[in-house]
């Protein structure tokens, strides 16, 4: 019999549901349930069979209403919460033109990697709980599937709108349940107080000058949101930060 506190229902999609049985593989339990909370309900993926694990899959950032509804659930004491992110390393692009009744496959390597993580974890408003919190990071690949519909006016290219995502592989998964798993995201030999700069200097970020100059600023950030690091003053107009003990 379900407990009071949840309700359960189905939504299936591809790369979404593929990602959900992964997880129901591992753990069990029930997919799609509904959290009552405070006269509001939260639909969460996967809840394991012990009803104590919420499995919430978020291919967006992690900001506005996500952030709010993992807040909400983290004030259920004894739940805990995984946030499963998949970062894609390489794409098949199916494009489907219709005027013509034609398919077109394009394959992509994209500049996913773990610092793609940071990107997203700037909009989180969310303060880690070690024991309670853990992100799940997968690195995949997928399958874009995409229909034509007419030309944009300029420049007269094809307009095409994707109609399905699916998964066809999980290559790596990278979890965070420490703070330590974080801080080893940190170059070695980083002074005690340091700047994005000092960072810059020690990462290896893919992606062009601008990327390795957001980069950092990304994860210093997103680190102090999540409680891991302290801005402790600044040199210069660099802000200083320290890991917290």
């Amino acid at each position: 019999m379900d407990s009071p506190l949840f309700h359960f229902s189905r939504n299936q999609t591809w790369l979404h549901q593929k990602l959900k049985n992964h997880y129901l593989d591992e753990v069990g339990g029930t997919e799609e349930a509904i959290v009552s909370l405070n006269g509001r309900k939260y639909r969460i993926d996967v809840l394991d069979k012990e009803k104590t694990t919420i499995y919430e899959i978020h291919r967006s950032n992690f900001g506005g209403k996500f952030s709010e509804k993992v807040k909400d659930l983290l004030s259920l004491s004894k739940l805990k919460i995984v946030i499963v992110h998949p970062i894609v390393l390489k794409q098949k692009v199916t494009r489907f033109i219709r005027d013509s009744n034609t398919v077109r496959v394009s394959y992509y390597n994209k500049r996913g990697d773990i610092f793609t993580l940071f990107e997203k974890l700037v909009f989180f408003k969310v303060k880690f709980i070690p024991n309670r919190m853990r992100f799940d990071i997968l690195f995949i690949e997928e399958h874009v599937l995409k229909e034509s519909e007419g030309f944009w006016r300029r420049s007269k290219r094809r307009k095409y709108k994707i109609m399905q995502r699916d998964l066809l592989s999980v290559q790596e998964i990278r979890k965070f349940s420490t703070r330590n798993d974080f801080i080893n995201v940190l170059p070695e030999k980083l002074p005690d107080i340091f700047t994005n700069h000092d960072l810059a200097e020690r990462l290896e970020i893919q992606g062009g000058i601008r990327r390795v100059r957001r980069i950092p600023g990304c994860i210093t950030y997103s680190l102090c949101k999540l409680g891991i690091l302290n801005r402790v003053g600044t040199r210069g107009r660099a802000h200083e930060f320290t890991i917290r003990a």
